[in-house]
């Protein structure tokens, strides 16, 4: 269940500014990638970590209150939780509905907030993964490339020298103001889309050398979570050695992995947060820049 259709939640995108403000200082938004959200990264977070609570039963309520663990900390190494109220217009001679909703969205609380004493016990962390292995490369093991499939499926999100649609300061030019991640192309289209050989060698090379760095780091490779399951990210760099292009998605499947598509690094930030902070340097880690980028939004 959606958090907008748990409670009611006013002003949004100001909830969302007041608990950056709160927490530890980290990047919240997009570097490249259009946005609807002015923090893109924490509305994507927070909405999920609001399902996974949902679905793991990790949202506690007591008689006027209901809360749920957002997984973030403040400065001071507070848990910060999602706090909610029984809403004024709740009438509770009518079942809850979307137009009869029991809660309200009231604030994000620290664990020392006098407000959560109310609870028995506060709501625990969810969880994504039951194996560790999963979030580590495993270098002894191959990578399926998918070239073929990878580039008729993604053309757009590669640099417009290689027929893409990416300039070069990273900015896709064919996404408007909204983030158009969810999208699918038309049924046929990729089949329609003939392959440069020139991104398809490129790519080709990117990969290769990506999957070198990662059987000689673990760190290179970071996993996100995406539509249910955990993936890993690589680096593809196609035009400077120092700032990826994109972020290639690995899924195993047993004794090997498939490359499974491409994301512009911002997407793939997105998908990563809700793990952890990701501290690989190539996805926008902890560099001093990143931070000072954080505290100015």
């Amino acid at each position: 269940m959606r958090i907008f259709d748990f409670a009611k939640v006013a002003d949004w995108d100001d909830r969302l500014k007041t608990l950056a403000e709160l927490a530890e200082p980290e990047r919240w938004t997009f570097r490249h990638v259009p946005a609807a959200s002015p923090l893109p990264v924490l509305d994507s977070y927070i909405k999920y970590t609001f399902v996974r609570s949902f679905d793991q039963q990790k949202i506690v309520e007591a008689e006027q209150l209901a809360c749920f663990n957002t997984g973030l900390l403040t400065p001071g190494q507070e848990e910060i939780f999602g706090v909610f109220t029984i809403s004024e217009d709740y009438d509770r001679g009518q079942p809850i509905s979307a137009l009869n909703k029991k809660w309200w969205l009231k604030s994000w609380s620290g664990s020392g907030d006098r407000m959560l004493t109310d609870f028995m016990e506060l709501p625990r962390l969810v969880e994504y993964w039951n194996d560790s292995r999963e979030l580590v490369f495993d270098p002894k093991l191959q990578v399926q490339l998918n070239l073929d499939h990878i580039v008729k499926d993604n053309l757009n999100r590669f640099p417009e020298e290689l027929g893409g649609k990416v300039n070069r300061d990273g900015v896709p030019t064919d996404l408007g103001e909204h983030d158009e991640e969810e999208i699918e192309a038309p049924a046929g289209l990729a089949e329609e889309v003939p392959i440069p050989i020139a991104t398809r060698n490129a790519l080709e090379g990117a990969m290769k050398h990506s999957i070198r760095l990662a059987q000689r780091s673990y760190r290179m490779a970071v996993p996100q979570f995406y539509k249910s399951r955990i993936q890993l990210l690589l680096p593809l760099y196609l035009r400077n050695p120092r700032r990826p292009d994109l972020a290639l998605t690995l899924e195993r499947h047993g004794g090997w992995y498939r490359a499974a598509t491409v994301l512009y690094p911002d997407w793939a930030y997105r998908h990563a947060r809700l793990l952890a902070r990701p501290n690989s340097e190539w996805l926008g880690g902890f560099r001093v820049d990143v931070l000072e980028e954080a505290r100015v939004h």
